[in-house]
């Protein structure tokens, strides 16, 4: 009878890290089916007993137990529930005989509450789990739906839990008479709940530091949802500035432009989240600088420059007092001490020349140096156009800049940035407002004129797209003249890119 060898020393280091990649990828799909199953019984087991009965409560610890083989290695678990199928962490789970009964029994429950996603975060205790369920039973009982059932589990005290809830096709919309939510819509909805949480995390007492990093976090991962859906839109949004909210302003566009770059380059979706944390929170060291120096107008003197770069290390320490430190938090720790550095290493602090910088600090320095070029503020002399900012950090590639970096942001920007003002050929001014859509050309913007070619402004809404082309001789009919910024004419980018 041939013998089954043991597998050798040598052959288990000749393993590639492929084969590692997919078992875990199918020791993932196969706790998901599992987490399915254990989700549907419990559900069922609390229409007939108490949330304190033995057996749910066991069943409970027991998709306590699978859901923890799911969050190694990521912090969040998300489920989406999307017509006939169950995605966790961007994996379809499918069903086969034995477990389809428990697959329909979630997709069922999931449509009638209206929910799409539910996300379970590291920190999940089982009691959280049972009375998770438990909730949704009554709120299934008594007809509660949509933004409803998101803001009752909010309000519960479930932390580690988070619903979003579904958004209905445009047809089923208009039957109901209501309008669907436009891309810009959604996009502001992801600015803004990423702003009001930075503020809220950046603001918070440590104690109160777990909750608020968890929102962040959700907030986060709304704008690289958006970025996908709709990148134009959201990146209209980080390039409007408000000067009395700078810090909280700044943080959000940062961590959106970074966004951009990551999905530029292809990262997957747990790395999005933690490149977005880290950017969120790569000033937080600002915090705890005078109002007095952060807003004095003209130069700064030396004291004031040491007190402005001592930011790093600041920030460093006050995400190491964040509570339950995690991935996330270590790399923002990182990014909040790299995030002046040169790709040279020169810059500040001062580190060792051996020393390199990590791929979230590249990405953010690149972001930051963009919006801190295109904000004014008192102690700049100097406000950059879009266009002119995205220039001089193509003229640093390779010194201060990662080159295969600043070309990912480039490609996401264009070489004319939403917001870049610019004169055209016919006379007429206009203002950025997303890529153009007839041309995928890169110098091709959608235009919203903001000075006639007789030097009025136009009575109604007027848009040019520079993609356009002549009919007969397929050549274009707009081309740039000059660039301007919004200061140069007095503009408000409020006035034309929020609405």
């Amino acid at each position: 009878m041939p013998v089954k060898c043991a597998e050798t020393e040598g052959a288990k280091a000749r393993r590639t890290e492929p084969d590692a990649d997919q078992f875990r990828q199918q020791t993932e799909l196969n706790a998901g089916r599992m987490l399915i199953s254990q989700m549907a019984a419990i559900e069922r087991l609390l229409h007939i007993y108490k949330p304190n009965n033995a057996a749910v409560m066991q069943a409970g610890d027991s998709v306590l137990t699978t859901i923890a083989v799911l969050l190694e290695g990521t912090p969040t678990i998300e489920m989406r529930f999307w017509r006939d199928c169950i995605f966790i962490n961007g994996e379809r789970i499918r069903c086969d005989v034995s477990d389809f009964a428990a697959y329909k029994h979630l997709l069922t429950k999931a449509g009638r509450l209206e929910v799409e996603k539910m996300i379970l975060e590291k920190g999940l205790s089982r009691d959280e789990i049972v009375d998770f369920f438990f909730l949704l039973r009554s709120l299934e009982e008594d007809g509660t739906t949509g933004s409803a059932v998101a803001d009752r589990v909010a309000s519960e005290g479930l932390d580690h839990i988070g619903i979003v809830p579904s958004t209905r096709s445009a047809k089923e919309l208009q039957d109901l008479g209501i309008s669907a939510l436009t891309h810009e819509e959604r996009a502001k909805r992801a600015f803004y709940a990423a702003l009001g949480s930075t503020k809220e995390v950046l603001m918070a007492q440590t104690s109160q530091g777990a909750v608020s990093i968890r929102k962040a976090r959700r907030a986060v991962q709304a704008a690289a949802d958006s970025l996908l859906e709709d990148e134009s839109s959201i990146l209209a949004l980080a390039t409007i500035k408000d000067h009395d909210e700078y810090t909280f302003t700044h943080s959000v566009n940062v961590c959106i432009f970074s966004l951009a770059i990551g999905q530029r380059l292809g990262l997957h979706r747990n790395w999005l989240a933690r490149l977005g944390m880290a950017a969120l929170f790569h000033d937080i060291g600002k915090i705890s600088i005078p109002l007095g120096v952060l807003n004095k107008i003209g130069v700064l003197d030396v004291n004031e420059w040491k007190t402005i770069r001592q930011h790093t290390l600041t920030g460093v320490k006050a995400l190491s007092r964040m509570p339950a430190c995690n991935e996330h938090i270590l790399h923002s720790m990182i990014v909040a001490f790299q995030h002046h550095l040169n790709l040279d290493m020169s810059g500040y602090p001062k580190v060792e020349t051996e020393s390199s910088m990590d791929l979230f600090s590249r990405i953010v320095r690149i972001a930051d140096t963009f919006d801190a070029m295109t904000t004014e503020r008192p102690y700049r002399n100097k406000v950059y156009s879009p266009h002119d900012a995205i220039r001089y950090l193509i003229s640093q590639s390779g010194s201060k800049f990662d080159p295969v970096l600043v070309k990912a942001f480039a490609g996401a920007m264009g070489i004319f940035p939403v917001g870049t003002v610019l004169r055209l050929n016919t006379g007429e001014t206009g203002i950025v407002i997303r890529r153009s859509e007839l041309s995928g050309d890169p110098d091709r913007a959608l235009i919203r004129v903001v000075v006639d070619s007789d030097g009025s402004q136009p009575g109604d809404e007027k848009f040019i797209d520079l993609g356009e082309v002549e009919p007969d001789t397929g050549e274009f009919i707009y081309s740039v003249v000059d660039t301007l910024s919004c200061k140069d004419l007095g503009l408000d980018p409020r006035d034309y890119l929020l609405t």
